[in-house]
């Protein structure tokens, strides 16, 4: 009877109601409702409040709680989720709704029936909802509030390189589209590049609330925990091609048949390459879009092909599994040049492979990040076809995917996509790599054979005294196999950032600058492969799929013993075997120290036939 009086008691309460709303009153409810659970495992109500909803909550197609829904105001509605495991609750949930279905505030209890989390959403007067606050134990707001729609104030927009040229005649940048959760317009390098029309309107637009402040705010289960995704991918896209500017969509998660009008608003628009790092299982909420996007065949659409680790040409994702001419489905790359881990591929569905693992960008706070999955490999495929539009403004998307299957069209990756594998959508752009000095090494005893070396510098951490000294111990320790230094170039680098690390990708563009005559070894900023080492090395054994990497050795400054690294490393491709030994002393065992020096007749031997073999020594 306790439950009965405290809901009869909130319905009689309109004046609370009319004003506004208590979460003291919806507390004491939720705890009255909670502690008569702990005794009848059941909620029982009067027929003041009318009758009670029941129904399952469910989790990967098990129950996982059950759901009752009861009017306490003909204005408010009450949701209370009873969460359990094992037949035992661990949690109590109770949500207030305006009759309108819009979620005013959450009050979360533990099995003992005390306040885990309290919030609630602050609206306009026009009943806009603005942010998400935290509540502590009294009720008072604590921390930041969470935004969903602050207001857009522009900064000065960056100009593109093509509008700051002398030309009169120049043209302006292009406009490119990203249909995400919206982005944070806040953060600098996205206000900046937001594009506007005659009237320094924003362009994008909000397809899920349906105005004009395309924000960053994913609400996927609950109102009151807000995700963010498309400020990450509209980073991204922006820092590979610095000169568009961005028209951000927030996808219409509640009405997919809105996609045929953010297509058409698109098009009106001038908006030709429109990025769609989403999808779902259901053909249905696509066919809106397909039905927009074969309307505009000059538009060209990239989506990812999802991330299930399933073959989408059996099990499709939608869009990316839609027979459209003027659309392209891209997919994450591992560092073996195969789809990553978890995510999708297609014979016939997915097009592309590109590395997306471990990218840097931006998340909805404005910090530096690494992130990965095919929703980032859409943005770098994005970004490639603008660049290529910037420079070809005629081209359509037909012509764009020519080009690309001209540039990427690869057989090796016919195992996953039809169409190949980008190594690195940036290359192309300026980058130098000129011989620096010859390094002279002192010789150890007698040498049968000779190891020369191309290196390459990366980083300024690496310096000449270093260099040496590390190259000069590992010809010392090579030389017990009667292996000592033949040529040695030392070569410098001038080019973007973003190749001074370790990665399968940036490696295609920087080795394929090189004019490589012997074994490589690259003194590297950072590893940004997806199994991190400070010293790796790549022979013919292992780059199979990724021959450019091949007899090239990288170390990392922060690696340890840098000279026996080296010397165990090189050793890794003269012999092409990547087998480590369990003898502590021996060069080779997994993780070398000082102590580990020594090498066997029977390994020297092996890496004497095989490096003379593949011509690295002679």
């Amino acid at each position: 009877m306790r439950l009965l009086l405290i809901v009869s008691s909130l319905f009689f309460t309109t004046s609370v109601y009319s004003a506004g709303w208590q979460p003291r009153q919806l507390m004491d409810f939720t705890v009255e409702a909670c502690q008569s659970w702990e005794h009848s495992a059941e909620l029982k109500t009067g027929a003041l409040v009318g009758p009670v909803e029941i129904s399952s909550i469910e989790l990967r197609g098990k129950q996982i709680g059950v759901k009752h829904r009861l009017a306490v105001h003909d204005q408010y509605y009450l949701e209370l989720d009873v969460i359990d495991r094992m037949g035992l609750r661990t949690r109590f949930i109770s949500t207030l709704y305006r009759a309108d279905g819009d979620p005013l505030l959450m009050l979360s209890l533990s099995s003992d029936c005390s306040l885990q989390v309290a919030r609630k959403i602050n609206y306009s007067d026009s009943g806009q909802a603005l942010n998400v606050v935290s509540l502590d134990e009294d009720f008072a707001v604590r921390g930041e509030p969470e935004w969903l729609n602050p207001p857009l104030v522009f900064l000065e927009r960056v100009r593109s390189e093509s509008e700051n040229q002398s030309n009169a005649d120049a043209l302006p940048p292009i406009r490119v589209g990203l249909v995400d959760s919206g982005v944070n317009y806040a953060i600098p390098l996205i206000n900046r590049h937001l594009a506007r029309d005659s009237d320094g309107k924003l362009i994008g637009y909000d397809f899920w609330d349906m105005d004009d402040l395309p924000y960053d705010a994913h609400p996927l289960r609950s109102e009151f925990f807000v995700q963010r995704h498309g400020t990450r991918t509209a980073s991204l896209l922006l820092r590979e091609a610095p000169d568009i500017v961005l028209v951000p969509y927030r996808y219409p998660r509640p009405d997919m048949s809105r996609m045929q009008a953010l297509v058409e608003h698109a098009a009106s628009n001038q908006v030709d390459i429109l990025g769609m790092p989403l999808g779902s299982n259901r053909a249905e909420d696509w066919r809106a879009f397909e039905q927009a996007a074969r309307a505009h065949p000059d538009m060209l659409f990239i989506a990812s092909a999802g991330n299930n680790g399933r073959d989408i040409d059996d099990d499709p994702v939608y869009p990316a599994a839609l027979d459209l001419d003027n659309l392209l489905v891209v997919t994450s790359a591992d560092d073996f040049v195969r789809p990553a881990d978890r995510t999708n591929w297609g014979k016939e569905s997915v097009d592309y492979l590109i590395p997306a693992e471990n990218v840097s960008l931006i998340d909805y706070s404005g910090k530096e990040i690494t992130a990965s999955g095919t929703s980032y490999a859409v943005p770098r495929l994005t970004a490639l076809a603008a660049n290529l539009k910037m420079v070809h403004r005629e081209w359509t998307a037909a012509d764009i995917i020519v080009e690309l299957r001209r540039r990427y069209g690869s057989n090796h990756t016919s195992d996953w996509v039809s169409s190949g594998y980008i190594a690195d959508p940036l290359a192309g752009r300026p980058l130098e790599i000129k011989l620096l000095s010859k390094l002279t090494i002192s010789h150890t005893g007698n040498s049968e054979f000779r190891l020369p070396l191309d290196i390459l510098i990366l980083d300024p951490a690496w310096t000449h005294q270093r260099i040496q000294q590390a190259v000069q111990t590992a010809y010392d320790l090579l030389a017990q196999c009667g292996i000592g230094a033949g040529d040695i170039s030392i070569h410098s680098f001038a080019g973007d950032d973003y190749l001074r690390d370790l990665s399968t990708g940036t490696a295609h563009t920087l080795l394929g600058a090189m004019n490589r005559t012997a074994t490589t070894v690259v003194f590297a900023r950072d590893t940004r492969m997806q199994e991190p080492f400070t010293g790796e090395a790549f022979g013919l054994g292992n780059t199979r799929r990724r021959p450019w990497l091949a007899n090239s050795v990288w170390l990392m400054p922060d690696i340890g013993d840098e000279g026996i690294a080296l010397a165990h490393e090189l050793f890794h491709v003269i012999s092409n075997n990547g087998e480590h030994v369990e003898d502590s002393a021996n060069l080779m065992q997994e993780r070398t120290d000082a102590d580990s020096q020594t090498l066997t007749d029977r390994q020297c031997q092996y890496a004497q036939v095989t490096g003379a073999a593949n011509r690295l020594l002679y």
